[in-house]
Order: structure tokens, then C-alpha cells, then sequence
């Protein structure tokens, strides 16, 4: 490489002018078992901070956006079957959840056999 201070000084640049970024995202989940699935999915190097509120189904999430993308973000939630405001939800994963924790309209009757949810 023939300049390599200019690259050094581009590369220092580009981590200085990274920014964190907040996002709020409308995540279609259901009780605390989605809550930590979905928090513990964003633990990631990139991610800061993730929390989704069951009452207003609402992920706040903070993130580097040089080291993860809201669309990746948006991602990864449905891979886990969980459908957010702007990706629908992996069908196949979905299907593997807690009655719960899947849609409504997916699951014919659900009876509560622990604190929190229900069994699968």
C-alpha cells in the first residue's frame, strides 16, 4: 500500500463518525418468553441496547448503524418468527414457537399450563 497513514486516517474517521442510532419498531410478540427471545436475539456486537414493552409491543433499540442495519435488525426478529412492522414473520420458525407466542389466528385454543404462557 503506498499510503498507508491516508488509509490509517480514513479508517480512524469512519469508527470516529459511526453513530448510535435509536429505532423504535413495532414487533407482533405476546408475552415475556417473546420478550427475552427477541432481547436476547439483539445481544450482538453493533447492538447497545434492546428492549421490547409487551404492553405497547414496542422494540426500542440502539444500535452502531456502521456494524448492524435497521433492516438487519428487522431480520433477524422474523428468523426468530416474529413478524415486525416492516418484515413478516419466517413461517417455519413461527410455527416452532409457544402457543402464545404465535398469532392468534394460528392457534385454535390455547390453555395456560404455566405463569407467563402457554406449553407448546
Amino acid at each position: 500500500m503506498k499510503h498507508p497513514i491516508l488509509f490509517t486516517l480514513l479508517l480512524i474517521s469512519t469508527t470516529l463518525f459511526a453513530k448510535n442510532v435509536t429505532s423504535r419498531i413495532e414487533v407482533k410478540a405476546n408475552c415475556e418468553i417473546c420478550k427475552e427471545k427477541i432481547e436476547s436475539t439483539l445481544d450482538i456486537p453493533g447492538v447497545s441496547h434492546a428492549d421490547w414493552n409487551k404492553k405497547t409491543k414496542i422494540l426500542t433499540v440502539r444500535y452502531n448503524d456502521k456494524k448492524v442495519s435497521l433492516e438487519d435488525i428487522h431480520t433477524m426478529i422474523s428468523d426468530i418468527g416474529y413478524a415486525t412492522d416492516k418484515v413478516s414473520a419466517n413461517t417455519k420458525s413461527q410455527a416452532q414457537l409457544m402457543k402464545c407466542c404465535q398469532p392468534k389466528e394460528l392457534v385454535k385454543k390455547c390453555s395456560t399450563t404455566k405463569k407467563g404462557c402457554c406449553s407448546k
